[in-house]
């Protein structure tokens, strides 16, 4: 006998749409057949997903949760940020340590997983490390313990050297290169926030000498030049190291045909697409209290959100990621300068539920595309394909099942769940919405109601990451 059964469903992976039914049994999928074929084995639990999409259960690969790096920027818990994701159909979330400046590389991670394991977490998790500021030489030479301890990924700013904002994060190139050379030899990926910083601080200087500094004008600032030219950059790096390189929150035209130059020379790059930065204009930043809309980098014009949508749907970006790093409105309105406005977005819940509708249903993108983006690639590059990220037997039983035909509007202290007092969200409305979501096999979300466990979100220890 089963756990459970999830039966009359069409099962997509990041290759195909079938009609299969799925097995499970002690947390993992067991098997996966034709329509009926384990109806006589029984199970304690049958759901029935006729008329619906089986996915895998979602993966998002940047989230931001019990870190202050400014007086503002204080983000919400693991618990709530963990909470919401579930909600929007996300089993697994990756967030990040953090070491500043000379704190050792390996306690900081050890830290944060102490903090994040005391919580009633909703969902499981992966790390990222992230390195700030002049660490030292020693935190590099900790790159391959942090490894083989779990964490495979590293972080790494080229810019906020010394922001109002979030002053002290940026680390040089000579550092980066030296973690590349690591992450090469010992099986790890690079991450990068790319603004080159030189750009950012002459036209910040610029917009001031003209009575130019609101926020407002953060495009002026940190025009798609600052990106590309730090993208090229850590491209370079990359393409000479042979260290995979992950680009987080491409926001730029002109950083895609970067990316994609790269990649055909054979540089293991990769980027990553919010998807705030699918769907919000800058045009919103002109709005009163418009700073609700910021995150670094910022929102661009049509022409760069239309080439980020058919790198989508052409496969030359790779993962979906929401950047969730949820504060609350006093704190996000603190800053209205082009050099102190704060960053940081709620965007956890809206993920999938946005890019289905405004991709799968607007634009007509694959199913297999989404399956890519929201959950294979996230774990074949952070090294937890297999056990997430995939329906097949052997994996975790991390399910979703997406309602095509749902029609849902998001309302703020409605039908929200992380710990914030606005949302960027409220009163979007979405075509198709995840309707149940399975973590190892127990059925959290089920058609509105939390009906799972409490405290059953554990850590999952990366590998190797999987190129391609």
């Amino acid at each position: 006998m089963y756990d459970l059964i999830v039966t009359n469903g069409l099962v997509a992976d990041d290759r195909t749409v079938q009609p299969l039914d799925i097995a499970v049994k002690d947390e993992k999928i067991v098997a996966v057949g034709t329509h009926g074929q384990f109806t006589d084995t029984g199970a304690a639990t049958v759901v029935d997903a006729a008329g619906k999409y089986v996915l895998p259960g979602g993966i998002d690969s940047h989230v931001h949760y019990d870190l202050q790096i400014s007086e503002a920027m204080k983000a919400q818990s693991s618990e709530a940020g963990s909470r919401a994701g579930l909600w929007g159909g996300t089993t697994t979330y990756i967030d990040f340590s953090i070491s500043w400046g000379e704190e050792d590389l390996v306690e900081s991670i050890q830290s944060k997983m102490e903090k994040t394991n005391s919580q009633n977490l909703y969902s499981d998790y992966a790390l990222h490390a992230i390195m700030t500021g002049n660490w030292p030489q020693s935190n590099a030479d900790r790159i391959r313990e942090a490894i083989s301890g779990g964490v495979t990924s590293f972080k790494f700013f080229t810019t906020f050297a010394g922001s109002e904002a979030i002053g002290g994060m940026m680390t040089d190139d000579g550092r980066i290169y030296s973690a590349m050379l690591e992450t090469e030899k010992h099986g790890g990926i690079v991450m990068v926030h790319c603004e080159d910083d030189c750009v950012i601080d002459y036209n910040v200087r610029k917009l001031y000498s003209q009575g130019r500094e609101h926020f407002s004008n953060i495009g002026e600032a940190r025009p798609p030049l600052a990106e590309e030219a730090a993208v090229r950059r850590m491209l370079l790096l990359s393409q000479r190291t042979d260290s995979p390189l992950y680009i987080v929150h491409v926001s730029a035209k002109e950083s895609v045909d970067a990316i994609g130059e790269f990649r055909e020379k054979g540089t293991h790059a990769f980027g990553e697409v919010l998807h705030p930065n699918l769907v919000f204009d800058p045009e919103l930043y002109k709005r009163p209290n418009g700073q609700r809309y910021m995150n670094y980098p910022p929102n661009k014009t049509v022409e760069h959100r239309d080439a980020l949508w058919a790198a989508c749907e052409s496969g030359d970006l790779h993962t979906l990621a929401s950047d969730d790093y949820t504060i609350p409105w006093d704190n996000k309105m603190m800053g209205d300068t082009v050099d102190n406005v704060t960053g940081g977005t709620n965007s956890v819940e809206t993920r999938m539920s946005v890019f289905w509708s405004e991709g799968v249903r607007a634009r007509k993108l694959s199913v297999p595309r989404f399956v890519e983006l929201t959950a294979a690639n996230p774990a074949r590059l952070f090294g937890i394909y297999g056990t997430k990220g995939v329906l097949r037997p052997g994996a975790d039983a991390d399910i979703v099942i997406m309602d095509d035909g749902f029609t849902h509007t998001y309302k703020q202290g409605e039908n929200l769940h992380s710990d914030c007092d606005y949302s960027n969200w409220d009163g979007w409305d979405v075509n198709g919405m995840p309707v149940t979501t399975i973590l190892r096999g127990n059925v959290m979300i089920d058609k509105g109601a939390f009906v799972g466990p409490q405290n059953v979100g554990r850590f999952v220890p990366a590998t190797t990451p999987e190129t391609f």
